[in-house]
């Protein structure tokens, strides 16, 4: 991990970043040129000043982990999640191909960054069948619309509409079954380099830090990385319980982002 995180806090104790677009912006020019994901999960977390670009670090880290295709310079969403619930639902993304041209259509229901990502990574079909393709955002076919929640209120979370997107081949997809981890590890590296801009020390973030990195590189998990795990996990969560509710706005409610990833972490079990 090539980041002093004692110097770097120094430098970044009161940055402010109004909107997605100023922190899209400040990630391109001062995180993406960073040799490793884990110093972009750091210095992304340093410069947050809330929780809402805390998870967009982490998330962007474990996105270029699991998909290392993706343009370095480039914000970028990976949309999985699909219509259940409405009357009739949407219909999720399937891939039809034509004289050797594939082409995806569909809705894809929950996308980070919509306002501002420059490339989507979208999975289209089921089991056997399932692959997955990057777009960038001015496919023809493509329409996202951005919408906004009151969790991570900042953060665009919009909606992927896919009208025959003519898609190239598809990406090398073998870490996908690690996304969901490496996404939490890397939100928790983020958020324990913000952390650290409230307490007297930052020693002790700095040590979960680099735990939290190791782990990022220990997947499939073994039993000793298993119960690291849960124990790196534990820390996290105090930490959190010490950072005060004025550190951040909309801290109180927002802190859910790193509270809601530890019941699932300490029932996991391996296999």
């Amino acid at each position: 991990m090539n980041i002093n995180y004692g110097e770097a806090l120094s430098r970044h104790l009161e940055t402010v970043i109004p909107d997605e677009r100023a922190y899209s912006r400040i990630w391109l020019r001062e995180v993406a040129p960073l040799a490793s994901r884990q110093a972009q999960a750091v210095q992304g977390g340093l410069l947050a000043d809330r929780l809402a670009w805390v998870f967009v670090a982490g998330y962007q880290c474990a996105l270029r982990h699991t998909f290392p295709e993706l343009p370095a310079d480039s914000m970028a969403a990976f949309a999985v999640s699909e219509d259940r619930k409405g009357e009739p639902p949407l219909p999720g993304v399937t891939a039809t191909v034509f004289k050797s041209e594939t082409k995806v259509s569909g809705y894809k229901t929950w996308v980070a960054c919509c306002a501002t990502l420059s490339h989507l990574v979208i999975k289209s079909d089921r089991g056997d069948k399932a692959n997955y393709y990057c777009l960038e955002r001015n496919s023809h076919g493509l329409t996202l619309t951005p919408k906004y929640g009151s969790f991570l209120a900042e953060m665009s979370q919009g909606v992927a509409q896919l009208k025959e997107v003519t898609v190239g081949s598809p990406l090398e997809a073998s870490q996908v079954s690690h996304f969901g981890l490496r996404e939490t590890l890397y939100i928790y590296i983020a958020f324990c380099a913000w952390a650290g801009k409230f307490l007297e020390s930052d020693e002790h973030c700095e040590a979960l830090i680099r735990r939290l990195a190791g782990l990022t590189e220990r997947l499939p998990l073994d039993q000793a990385a298993l119960a690291e795990l849960k124990a790196v996990d534990q820390a996290v969560q105090e930490l959190r319980g010490s950072v005060p509710d004025t550190a951040a706005l909309n801290f109180e409610q927002d802190q859910r982002l790193i509270a809601m990833y530890s019941p699932g972490i300490q029932k996991r079990e391996l296999g």
